[in-house]
């Protein structure tokens, strides 16, 4: 299992990675909110559209931070901001990993297969800290 730390920000988070790859160095890589798909059917304003749906700042040595701003009209206090971001070995562990953080806690996103290739899923435990859990698929 892979730990990575994810980092969430509102509307600035382009700025934050910038910052951190010229402190840190590594490799950046970004999907703008304008790459989801329209058939997800989740509405994105006009100025939202190139704000930062997910990115990496992947270093040398393999290990990354990942970024993100939030959905726009989602309410983010800094310094609550971080998500444990899990990425595991099976699909079959991303189900079980959320069904069993969950409890007493609250599920964000279900787990499932979604467009980007993963199988991911996003809770609250009952301690608030929030959590995501993701299987890569290999084509």
């Amino acid at each position: 299992m892979k730990i990575t730390p994810y980092i969430s920000f509102k509307g600035n988070c382009e700025e934050a990675i910038l910052f951190y790859q010229e402190v840190l160095g590594g490799d950046i890589q970004i999907m703008r909110f304008r790459e989801l798909p329209e058939d997800e059917g989740i509405p994105i304003s006009e100025k939202w559209l190139d704000k930062v749906m997910h990115s990496s700042l992947t270093f040398e040595d393999g290990h990354c931070i990942y970024f993100s701003d939030v959905m726009e009209n989602h309410d983010l206090v800094m310094g609550t901001n971080s998500t444990i971001h899990l990425n595991v070995d099976s699909e079959k562990a991303v189900y079980e990993i959320v069904e069993k953080l969950s409890k007493g806690g609250k599920i964000d996103m279900p787990a499932g297969k979604m467009f980007w290739g993963s199988v991911f899923g996003n809770l609250t435990d009952k301690f608030g800290l929030n959590w995501g859990i993701e299987y890569q698929i290999s084509e």
